[in-house]
């Protein structure tokens, strides 16, 4: 991020996944998105992709690195939220364990980290800035899926990318580095180019997931990412995982199993 800035990496993040889905785009087989349509999902994408990312970066530079993911490890309750008051649907008892475990899991997971430092005036921004990206995360994700499973998840990720370039184009011109790469070495270009292949991967899959279950399930895996982040971690540093990783992942892959077999039961509008 040093290299690019946080919003230029965003921009080219997300110009390298929307080439990777333009394939994918021209061989679909679902309708085209409707010109009524092209505006909300455009919003939805800049929010998703734009001000989520946007508000995440400010959150990091600001608090706490622990203290932030455990705020943005609510988006799956805030989600389920969301989706009850504007969607009226009723969230399960089996939900609802289900996100506290996960939410307990991440706790877990962060330990002392989260008291290691006070809260001033900044961290206050920053977790500030957390709870507008879980917020953020939240509605663009209810709104998202009528859209997804109408036209598919290829299409909808590729207008919300495109859409997303626009802001992240106009604050990376705001950042010292620009979006000039003339000054990028071989191994940062390499980098930023697998994170934008495995972006295009990646928000498929979430959109497909979409279009199939409940938006808050599908935000509730978002609780293996501090967890899979932390066993990597211990696996490239040849390090023994300690007792607080080993129980955070036995308490989210509950949590998921609980979403799992609660899958028959889930609630419907």
């Amino acid at each position: 991020m040093e290299k690019t800035g946080a919003a230029g990496l965003g921009f080219w993040r997300y110009l390298i996944a929307s080439i990777v889905l333009v394939p994918f785009w021209i061989a679909s087989r679902k309708p085209r998105i409707g010109r009524g349509d092209l505006l909300p999902i455009s919003i939805i994408g800049i929010g998703q992709f734009g001000l989520l990312i946007a508000m995440l970066n400010v959150a990091v530079l600001l608090a706490s690195s622990a203290r932030v993911s455990l705020v943005f490890a609510a988006l799956p309750l805030a989600t389920l939220a969301f989706e009850r008051m504007i969607f009226h649907m009723r969230i399960s008892k089996a939900e609802m364990l289900a996100i506290l475990l996960s939410l307990l899991g991440i706790a877990v997971l962060l330990g002392t980290d989260l008291y290691a430092s006070a809260t001033g005036p900044f961290e206050l921004l920053g977790l500030l800035a957390a709870l507008v990206a879980t917020l953020t995360g939240a509605v663009c994700s209810g709104y998202l899926r009528p859209y997804v499973r109408r036209y598919g998840g290829v299409q909808v990720s590729l207008l919300a990318m495109l859409a997303s370039l626009v802001p992240l184009s106009a604050f990376a011109a705001l950042e010292p580095q620009g979006l000039s790469t003339g000054g990028s070495t071989y191994a940062t270009v390499l980098l930023v180019v697998g994170i934008g292949l495995s972006s295009g991967a990646g928000f498929w899959c979430w959109l497909y997931a979409l279009s199939h279950i409940p938006a808050g399930h599908v935000t509730a895996f978002l609780g293996l990412s501090p967890v899979t982040a932390t066993l990597l971690s211990v696996a490239f540093k040849d390090e023994s995982p300690k007792a607080s990783v080993i129980a955070a992942l036995g308490l989210v892959v509950a949590a998921l199993l609980v979403l799992v077999f609660a899958k028959g039961t889930k609630s419907t509008r």
